[in-house]
């Protein structure tokens, strides 16, 4: 399978690239500069341009089988919004991928992004209460993200992670797809890992599990 990954200079971006070319995927990494991942492979193909190039993207995009992204906000306290750059970033993945393919995409994001299997529990509410407050910025790309989302036709999963700093990978990793209980915190490992499996997921799409360790 031939993948383009975004945010690949990441911590969770870094494992996914790992892991998908230890999989035997061809893996193209974008990213904004050179140098930023400490990693060589025959298969993979290290690409530096801004998130909304769209000539750029379309060299990254067109012909591979699927896009993933692993790119995060930045954390704000501050109270007003006046750029949105991973929400633009989507946009303009997304206005590519609906122009010259692939439809399947793979996107991290928290649950403030809400699904609508989700009920409420701590885990689906939490995630999209405190952020509003306390990092207004992060949560207004969540909501970015989500509504362009909900208006593409793309074959997207987005896999929602809460807290990405378990210290061990537990014994693998569980989801819920918020009808369900789920514990909080996931290793990056296994968000990684749950990520590149959703690629293979058909019943995953239009789909958002929130990953987490068992």
């Amino acid at each position: 399978m031939k993948v383009t990954i975004f945010g690949a200079n990441g911590q969770i971006g870094q494992l996914l690239v790992k892991q998908a070319l230890d999989a035997g995927h061809e893996v193209t990494a974008y990213m904004r500069r050179m140098n930023a991942l400490e990693l060589q492979h025959d298969k993979l193909q290290i690409v530096v341009g801004d998130i909304t190039d769209r000539e750029k993207l379309r060299e990254v995009i067109a012909g591979r089988d699927a896009v993933l992204s692993a790119l995060g906000p930045k954390i704000s306290i501050k109270r007003s919004v006046s750029e949105l750059p991973l929400a633009d970033g989507h946009k303009a993945i997304i206005s590519v991928m609906e122009d010259f393919g692939p439809k399947r995409l793979i996107t991290l994001a928290t649950p403030a992004i809400s699904a609508k299997e989700d009920v409420k529990q701590i885990a689906t509410v939490l995630p999209g209460f405190m952020p509003k407050i306390f990092m207004p910025s992060a949560y207004a790309e969540m909501r970015g993200i989500e509504k362009l989302l909900k208006a593409t036709q793309l074959d997207w999963t987005v896999v929602r992670i809460i807290d990405p700093n378990a210290k061990t990978d537990g014994n693998g990793y569980a989801i819920s797809f918020g009808d369900t209980k789920s514990k909080m915190s996931v290793s990056r490992y296994n968000a990684a890992k749950c990520m590149l499996d959703a690629t293979l997921k058909d019943e995953w799409i239009h789909k958002m599990p929130i990953v987490f360790n068992k």
